[in-house]
């Protein structure tokens, strides 16, 4: 089901500003992640000169990418979807399927939440940083935190909005 809370007028509410940002600024580290990559493989294979602590940025560069873009692309309903059965089950099973998915979904997520922002306050207080760059890797933790907790409260916000709708209103 691609759920949006857009309205038809084409507003948006400000949470949804806040996560097309978010999202925008991982489309951003993504060009520079893809710029470097480039870069990299010019200078590796056609001057012989690699650059050094290249796969360090792009492993911290990924992990924002991912956790910064998720919110947004499950606001607006633009993850990959198999509906193989969904012409079957009907809508009362697509409305049940969709209810299991985000309520377990959000349960999960909430439970990892815990362990990343416990081995962000450890990457901090513990001052870890990569190998060869020294990038702290707390960032990455910390965007995984936060990509995975405006997951949850977008899970929460489309379930809160699937059961004020009902199976009636359902596709």
């Amino acid at each position: 089901m691609a759920e949006t809370s857009m309205e038809p007028s084409g507003v948006q509410t400000w949470s949804e500003r806040l996560l097309k940002g978010i999202a925008l600024l991982g489309g951003v580290v993504l060009f520079a992640v893809m710029c470097l990559v480039s870069i990299a493989v010019f200078y590796r294979y056609v001057l012989n000169q690699p650059i050094l602590g290249d796969a360090e940025i792009v492993q911290i560069g990924m992990s924002l990418i991912v956790m910064l873009a998720i919110p947004y692309t499950t606001l607006t309903g633009k993850h990959i979807r198999v509906d193989i059965l969904d012409h079957r089950i009907g809508a009362i099973g697509r409305f049940m399927g969709d209810i299991f998915a985000r309520a377990v979904g959000a349960y999960v997520l909430f439970l990892l939440i815990g362990k990343t922002w416990q081995k962000t306050l450890d990457a901090i207080e513990y001052e870890d940083v990569t190998n060869m760059l020294e990038i702290p890797v707390w960032i990455a933790y910390g965007a995984i935190t936060l990509g995975m907790g405006l997951y949850v409260l977008v899970l929460i916000a489309q379930l809160i909005s699937q059961f004020s709708r009902g199976v009636t209103d359902y596709e």
